[in-house]
C-alpha cells in the first residue's frame, strides 16, 4: 500500500512544469508560497510569471503607468511578476500627484487603495484659519497632511470608484490621523454626541454598463471615537450605560437666591462605537464601514465615507488627516490598540 502511494506521488513530479503552474494559479498568493517548498519543481512552477501573473490584477499595468515614480522592484532588470507583487504588498505605490496609492493585499492579491488628504473634500479645508496643510513625519504615505486648527463643523468626505477596487471583495474603509498635543474639542466625554462615520455605495451617478438598475445602497452609519483619553479604560466605557451630572446655575432668582437646575444627561451602551487603533507606520486609524464589491456595479458605481461631526457646535482643534485608506476587510495585520 505505502509503495503504490509513493508511486502515485511521484507521478505528480512527473507533470509538466505549465500544468503544474496552472493549477497553482488557481489557488491563492499565500498557497502558492508553500507549494514553492514541496519540491524543487514545484518551486519552479510556484514561483513562475505564469502564477504571479494571475495574482496581480488584471489593469496593474495601467495603475501603475500612473505611478508618479517608475515603480522599483528588486533585481528591477528582469525582475519576476512574483517581486512586483512582493513589492505592492510591502510599499504601495503613490499615484497622480500623491493624491492616492496602490497596493496590493498579500494574503489574496486583492486591491488597496489610500485617498490623500489632498483628495479628499473636507469642509473649510482652504479656510486657513481653520485648516493648515503641512509636511507630513518622516515615513508617512504621503508628502502632507490636514491638520485641523479650529471650527465647529467638521465634515471630512472621501469618493471612490468601486471599478478601481477588486471584485468580489468585501473592503472597509478606514481613517487614518493622528491627534496633536494640543488638540481639544473631539475628546469622547459624555453628554457630548461623538463623531459619527458614513459609508454608502451609489450606482445612479451616471450611465452603467451593469445589467443592474441605477441604484444606490442605505448608508450604514457608526459613532467613533477619534479622541481616546484613557485607552482601553475608556473603550471599555464606550460599550456600557454612562450618566453624567452637573449644576448650572441661571440668571433668575428664585427666593432670593439664584436659581441651580441639575442637568443630567445619559449616554446609551453602544457596543458598535468604533474605537481608534494604532498602525504599524505609527499613525492611528477607525473604521468608518464595510461594503462589498460584487463587480457588476457599472462604471458609475461609488463609494463615499464621511467623518462628520456637527451636532455638538464644540469647537474643535488638533486633528491630523493623512488620508483615508481603503482595504480588504479582514486585512487587520500590524495593529495595535491605543
Amino acid at each position: 500500500m505505502a509503495t503504490a502511494a509513493a508511486a502515485e506521488s511521484a507521478e505528480i513530479y512527473r507533470l509538466p512544469e505549465e500544468c503544474v503552474a496552472y493549477a497553482i494559479s488557481l489557488t491563492t498568493p499565500g498557497d502558492a508560497c508553500h507549494s514553492s517548498v514541496v519540491s524543487p519543481a514545484f518551486r519552479a512552477a510556484a514561483d513562475s510569471d505564469a502564477v504571479w501573473a494571475r495574482f496581480l490584477p488584471p489593469d496593474h499595468a495601467d495603475v501603475l503607468a500612473r505611478a508618479d515614480e517608475p515603480v522599483a522592484v528588486a533585481g528591477c532588470v528582469g525582475a519576476s511578476k512574483k517581486e512586483l507583487f512582493s513589492r505592492l504588498c510591502d510599499s504601495p505605490v503613490l499615484l497622480d500627484g500623491a493624491t492616492m496609492s496602490f497596493g496590493l493585499e498579500r494574503r489574496s492579491g486583492a486591491k488597496c487603495l489610500m485617498l490623500s488628504a489632498r483628495a479628499l473634500s473636507i469642509a473649510w479645508g482652504d479656510d486657513p484659519s481653520c485648516w493648515t496643510w503641512t509636511a507630513s513625519p518622516p515615513g508617512s504615505r504621503f508628502p502632507e497632511v490636514a491638520e485641523l486648527v479650529d471650527v465647529c463643523w467638521l465634515e471630512i468626505t472621501g469618493k471612490l470608484s468601486l471599478s478601481l477596487l477588486t471584485p468580489g471583495t468585501t473592503y472597509a474603509a478606514y481613517l487614518v490621523f493622528a491627534m496633536a498635543d494640543d488638540a481639544y474639542g473631539l475628546e469622547c466625554h459624555v453628554g457630548m454626541p461623538p463623531p459619527k462615520a458614513t459609508v454608502a455605495v451609489s450606482s445612479s451617478g451616471g450611465t452603467t454598463t451593469s445589467s443592474k438598475t441605477p441604484s444606490s445602497t442605505p448608508a450604514q452609519e457608526h459613532a467613533i471615537c477619534l479622541h481616546h483619553m484613557q485607552g482601553e479604560e475608556e473603550a471599555a466605557a464606550h460599550r456600557r450605560k454612562q450618566q453624567y451630572v452637573r449644576l448650572r446655575r441661571g440668571y433668575g432668582i428664585s427666593g432670593g437666591a439664584r436659581k441651580t437646575t441639575v442637568l443630567t444627561t445619559t449616554r446609551e451602551a453602544d457596543p458598535d462605537i468604533r474605537c481608534p487603533r494604532r498602525r504599524g507606520d505609527g499613525w492611528a486609524e477607525v473604521e468608518m464601514g464595510e461594503f462589498a464589491v460584487a463587480g457588476d456595479e457599472g462604471d458609475a458605481a461609488v463609494v463615499e465615507v464621511t467623518v462628520q461631526e456637527v451636532d455638538s457646535r464644540r469647537w474643535k482643534r488638533g486633528l491630523v488627516v493623512l488620508g483615508i485608506e481603503i482595504r480588504p476587510k479582514q486585512h487587520t495585520a500590524g495593529m495595535l490598540a491605543l
